[in-house]
């Protein structure tokens, strides 16, 4: 079995994933981050609400801490997609309205938030990207779909293994740490003589060494090294890495894959180099969603490799129309952390259309009947079965270049 634990780090951390599942609706006391859009689509600081007129959904996501600009590409594209479809009409004769929360990297917050949106009548809540489990958990006990990124799919929303069945109310549109750990360790197999993981011990980097591991036990070959590393994810604060290099050294790998944030990635790539301990460097599907990583470790971010949707290399108009608003909109580059997020609501109000009914149970079978719809990340469909969207098949390998400071496709 498959553990599925939040993107939490501390010992006190941990314990509050525990009280997270005594809490009730009666004791929230809420004094998270929040915003939240009516059926015109403006901003305001109160609690959105389902009624007659309008249909209410929900987001949870980390916009602080060290996967903040995750986070907030996230409520970005939400907001957007909101707009989008009430300025189209809206579905089934009433507009949308978003009331979306900061659950800063917290399990026991992010219970809190989530019990709160299905007290207030949301019909579908996204994320969370950073409490995934915590809010993949809560879906199922609520019987409401979970959708979007959460928290990159993988154990997520697979804590028994990628053949075993998944959470049932849980439709992740976002990155899936079984593609990209799949992906990069197909790379590492053709072209390393050893490969090194280190990761954290979340759902998050169990699924990326999950992913990493299927391949080579499918290849016949064994990690030379494989460590779990505690980070500090409310804060972003970087960690010690001198004796995980040390000992990559020690274990013969001439490659490493950090599965880590990209503060750390790029604490670690600087100390290699200021150790003279030369790697092929990989990370995760958070290296090159956004310039985090690149800004962090400047020209020794130079030759590290990841994976990247292959609709980010190769963009269709479709995307690229896309991410011209959002840029215009936001004043920031769009992700693919927004653009996953942005599929996930109109693929809501597919469901929503389909079914003719926001009733949970109506919008969970439709979900689950969505077959190859066009959505920014590709064509995305879900079965009973199949509950995340992204696979390696969709997956390009690239590097960074630091005289372009881009990542370029591998040939």
């Amino acid at each position: 079995m498959f553990p599925a634990t939040p993107r939490l780090r501390s010992a006190a951390a941990r314990r509050q994933l525990h009280a997270a599942t005594l809490l009730t609706a009666s004791a929230l006391a809420l004094t998270a981050c929040a915003g939240s859009s009516g059926s015109s689509g403006s901003r305001g600081g109160g609690g959105g609400k389902s009624d007659g007129g309008t249909i209410l959904v929900g987001e949870i996501a980390g916009t602080t801490g060290a996967y903040g600009t995750t986070g907030q590409a996230m409520v970005n594209a939400g907001q957007l997609a909101i707009d989008d479809i009430n300025a189209a009409g809206g579905v089934l004769g009433k507009k949308l309205s978003f009331q979306w929360y900061n659950d800063n990297a917290s399990a026991t917050t992010s219970s809190q938030l989530f019990r709160k949106l299905v007290s207030a009548g949301a019909v579908a809540i996204a994320g969370s990207g950073d409490t995934g489990p915590t809010t993949a958990a809560e879906s199922d006990r609520a019987k409401i779909p979970n959708i979007g990124a959460v928290d990159d799919g993988g154990l997520t929303v697979y804590p028994n293994g990628p053949d075993k069945p998944p959470y049932a109310w849980v439709f992740d549109t976002g990155l899936n740490t079984f593609a990209w750990g799949g992906a990069i360790a197909k790379y590492a197999l053709e072209h390393c003589k050893g490969l090194a993981v280190l990761h954290d011990p979340s759902s998050y980097g169990l699924g990326g060494e999950a992913g990493i591991k299927m391949v080579y036990e499918a290849g016949g070959k064994k990690l030379a090294l494989d460590e779990a590393i505690t980070e500090n994810w409310s804060t972003g604060a970087t960690v010690g890495l001198k004796s995980e290099i040390n000992k990559i050294k020690q274990s013969g790998a001439d490659c490493v894959d950090v599965w880590l944030t990209p503060q750390d990635q790029a604490s670690f790539v600087q100390e290699a180099k200021s150790l003279g301990v030369k790697l092929t460097v990989f990370g995760n599907d958070e290296t090159d969603a956004d310039a985090t990583f690149s800004d962090l470790a400047k020209d020794d971010a130079d030759g590290v490799i990841s994976a990247l949707l292959t609709t980010e290399v190769h963009p269709n108009a479709k995307l690229t129309e896309f991410q011209q608003r959002y840029q215009q909109r936001f004043n920031v580059a769009s992700t693919p952390f927004a653009e996953a997020t942005y599929d996930a609501m109109l693929m809501l109000r597919d469901a929503i259309k389909s079914a003719n009914s926001t009733k949970a149970a109506d919008l969970q079978k439709a979900f689950n009947a969505i077959t190859d719809f066009d959505g920014l990340t590709g064509r995305l469909s879900f079965t009973e079965q199949k509950h995340t969207t992204i696979g390696v098949e969709q997956l390009t390998m690239v590097k960074f270049n630091k005289t372009t400071k881009k990542w370029e496709p591998l040939s």
